[in-house]
């Protein structure tokens, strides 16, 4: 299946490591001037992420330094993009996680950095490529939550929280952009195996004095899968969302996590 994507400039936040280089690969695959994006602490990961995904699809994406709590850092690098690179066709929308805890063990400051991250951030990226997606005549806009958003997530009140908010920003924007041929969906990961639970399994599996991949194993056996959802799944999942193949799937919330939760 051709999914259309061949040249169309898309923006992928937070995307130098984990979930987000998983989705700009498979995008790259299919032919997207991807577009890079994490905050200067984190460049040596997007220097290895365009190493990584141009060896992986022969196609190098692009990049730019952008901080997610920082508005004014997000509005440039969308404007500085669509300059480069002549307009905007989708936007996918990621975060590094909030605080973990229960509502007594988290504070002010803690929400706030939530609200910053995790849904602030999507609403002021989508403000700033709109205009160019309506320019256009099209756009896709793909906003990552957590498969919380089915069933909630103990210890985890903050992402709980913020990531409904992203489902209801998702599913009005999806009826309001209908008409201009912008659609709007929501994924939720799983557990998905990323380099950065790679590394925690095996300080994990070392505190017990066995294998990273014996630990892995003994983690995921009670999955439905029997294993973690990839980064690669996502991505193609993701890939789909964002193309001109789907015309119509839109205001929708996807999970990516293996038939683990058991809400509908």
């Amino acid at each position: 299946m051709d999914l259309g994507l061949q040249n169309k400039v898309i923006v992928c936040l937070s995307s130098a490591a984990g979930i987000g280089r998983g989705i700009a690969t498979e995008l790259a695959r299919e032919g997207a001037k991807v577009v890079l994006t994490t905050a200067e602490p984190f460049k040596k990961d997007l220097d290895e992420a365009v190493a990584f995904i141009e060896k992986e699809t022969g196609n190098r994406p692009y990049t730019y330094l952008s901080d997610i709590k920082d508005p004014d850092s997000i509005v440039k690098l969308i404007n500085d993009a669509a300059k480069d690179l002549g307009g905007i066709y989708g936007l996918v929308n990621l975060c590094p996680g909030p605080k973990a805890g229960k509502f007594e063990g988290v504070n002010e400051d803690d929400w706030a950095d939530g609200y910053e991250k995790c849904l602030h951030s999507y609403i002021v990226a989508i403000r700033a490529a709109l205009p160019y997606m309506k320019e256009g005549g099209e756009g896709r806009i793909l906003n990552s939550t957590s498969s919380s958003i089915k069933q909630a997530l103990d210890n985890l009140i903050i992402s709980n929280t913020f990531r409904m908010g992203v489902v209801g920003l998702s599913k009005s924007l999806a009826r309001e952009l209908a008409p201009y041929n912008i659609l709007v969906n929501t994924i939720g990961p799983g557990r998905i195996y990323t380099d950065r639970i790679k590394y925690l399994n095996t300080i994990r599996a070392e505190k017990e004095g066995i294998t990273e991949e014996e630990y892995t194993k003994r983690d995921s056996a009670d999955f439905p899968q029997k294993r973690y959802q990839t980064v690669d799944e996502i991505g193609r999942l993701a890939a789909f969302l964002m193309s001109e193949a789907n015309g119509s799937l839109t205001g929708q919330a996807f999970l990516c996590d293996g038939a683990m939760t058991t809400a509908y």
